[in-house]
């Protein structure tokens, strides 16, 4: 029984930082689509005076387009700015590697606390320590990325009962999907 409850808490940890790692690469993708695009429009940009230079007869039509490029190259700049995409995209890789330092550590403190401990009334009390360890870390890591703006709560709930919807939903007559209870 307390082996299944570490089981099951060490794939949980696994499976949060397979989500967390999936949402940092996706941060770390658009911060880097950000940035090349705000480099290319902004060199496009500083070729305005030599472009109304050469293409005299296109002043009007370099204004606007010149003015539209401002406004794009502002706009993608805000957006980066409000939502920190890059350091996003490194807070939840730092989870993500929290994740899976607290299953390593779980792993071996096992061993030495509950693997080779000399009774039973050790090694239980070794398992309830990891289990606690991992409780712990667990809500740590979800309220941290819950802080960040990634609600890993629906994923997570998934992978205990299987069924994709939000809380407070109950199945339509429709679906077969059943609920399962659990302790967490």
């Amino acid at each position: 029984m307390l082996q299944e409850g570490i089981s099951t808490r060490q794939s949980e940890l696994k499976n949060v930082a397979d989500i967390l790692a999936r949402a940092a690469q996706k941060n770390m993708r658009i911060a880097a689509w950000v940035r090349v695009t705000l480099i290319s429009l902004g060199a496009f940009a500083a070729t305005q005076s030599a472009w109304e230079q050469v293409f005299t007869g296109y002043k009007e039509n370099a204004f606007i387009v010149f003015t539209l490029l401002g406004v794009v190259i502002a706009v993608l700049a805000g957006l980066e700015a409000a939502f920190k995409f890059e350091a996003k995209g490194t807070e939840l890789n730092l989870l993500a590697a929290s994740c899976q330092s607290t299953v390593r550590r779980t792993d071996a403190t096992w061993y030495k606390q509950v693997g080779i401990a000399p009774n039973p009334t050790d090694r239980v009390t070794g398992a309830m320590q990891l289990i606690e360890l991992q409780d712990t870390k667990l809500s740590e890591i979800q309220e941290k990325a819950a802080a960040i703006g990634v609600n890993i709560t629906l994923e997570v709930r998934k992978f205990y009962t299987g069924v994709d919807e939000p809380y407070g939903e109950d199945p339509s007559p429709n679906t077969t999907k059943t609920r399962v209870q659990y302790a967490a």
